[in-house]
């Protein structure tokens, strides 16, 4: 009798593990239709590197507009808030695609394109910054729509946060306007390197040149100024020298004819100052960097030096180069956004050197 109900179990085991097989097999077939259903045969490579193209950036595109609304976040590459390439970097990323952060990388990938009309969905494209005389990038894009003699774009801008617009609907937009780029199948295949990275700069470089690194021409000396020279040292960056001769950066660059921040050592610099104040101004140029930096604080006093200092707080006295995120790598337990908030930063790049940041002690 237990001989026969130990068949019986094991007959049970083994009906169940036919069943099981059988269910999966189906199910094993209905997945394969599936498959075949989503991915048609097709003829040529060529056919199938479209396709999937066209899936990916189908999905890029309906992913993008989720974020519609979003704030912009300056540095933010999160859903708590983006700025234009930190967007664009976050929803290629979302499907495993390695978009570079900084656009001066992607602007070189794959083929540029100058004409909008010959724009598709998954293009993106650039614009210069709010300077007029400056040609690098200060906005990135990505094309959701072709339509005749315009496209519709989604982006991060300051001012709105994630928006979606009518190019041509936009003066601002229009005039800023530099060019696009359309990324390689090898971006899309996942099949990216460095190597290939290198190979499309240099197939670029002309175009990248003309476009992204053209020179600008000095703009004219403006009138009741004097006309100085300035010679860079070791250590110069523009926003010292602006500092200095208590001027705009933005100034410095339309003056010289300069497309970038970058400098070199013995480079001759026109600054133009207004008449009457030849006499404080003249002596720049061969003063100490010591006493060129007390020139910045004459006459100033910042709040926490009229105030009591805050025991709930520590501080930081601002350096050269300092910005909030720098500062933030010096205290892991707080944010740049957070010290631009405590301090009542809305401009990151309104540092002074020698100012005092509050750091909230956690």
């Amino acid at each position: 009798m237990l001989e026969f109900e130990r068949f019986k179990m094991r007959y049970f085991y083994i009906i169940l593990l036919l069943l099981i097989g059988f269910f999966s097999f189906s199910q094993y077939s209905n997945d394969l239709l599936t498959i075949k259903k989503d991915f048609p045969h097709f003829a040529s490579r060529e056919d199938s590197v479209k396709f999937v193209r066209e899936r990916l950036i189908d999905s890029i595109i309906e992913y993008a507009k989720t974020f519609v609304g979003t704030k912009y976040r300056y540095g933010g590459i999160t859903p708590a808030g983006f700025d234009c390439s930190g967007f664009m970097f976050h929803i290629h990323r979302h499907f495993n695609l390695p978009l570079p952060r900084i656009p001066s990388h992607t602007c070189v990938m794959g083929t540029v394109i100058n004409n909008i009309d010959s724009l598709l969905p998954g293009d993106l494209v650039y614009f210069r910054g709010r300077n007029a005389n400056d040609n690098r990038i200060g906005h990135v894009g990505l094309v959701i729509e072709k339509i005749p003699g315009s496209f519709i774009f989604i982006h991060s801008a300051s001012h709105a946060g994630l928006v979606i617009e009518n190019f041509k609907d936009h003066s601002y937009y229009v005039n800023k306007y530099l060019f696009a780029n359309r990324l390689p199948d090898e971006f899309y295949l996942r099949e990216w390197n460095d190597s290939l990275f290198k190979v499309y700069r240099y197939r670029n470089e002309d175009i990248y040149k003309q476009t992204y690194e053209r020179p600008t021409e000095p703009v004219p000396q403006p009138p009741g100024t004097t006309e100085l020279i300035y010679t860079v040292k070791s250590g110069d960056i523009l926003g010292l020298i602006a500092q200095w001769y208590k001027i705009s950066v933005s100034d410095i660059k339309a003056w010289n004819g300069l497309w970038s921040d970058r400098l070199s050592i013995g480079q001759n610099l026109r600054i133009y100052v207004k008449n009457e104040l030849v006499g404080t101004f003249k002596d720049v140029n061969n003063m100490s960097f010591e006493d060129k930096q007390k020139m910045i604080n004459v006459g100033k006093t910042t709040k926490t030096q009229t105030e009591k200092l805050d025991p709930n707080y520590e501080y930081y006295t601002v350096k050269a180069g300092d910005t909030p995120y720098s500062i933030s790598k010096k205290y892991p337990e707080i944010t740049a956004d957070e010290i631009m908030k405590i301090n009542g930063i809305t401009n990151a790049s309104s540092l002074q050197i020698g100012q005092q940041l509050k750091i909230l002690k956690k």
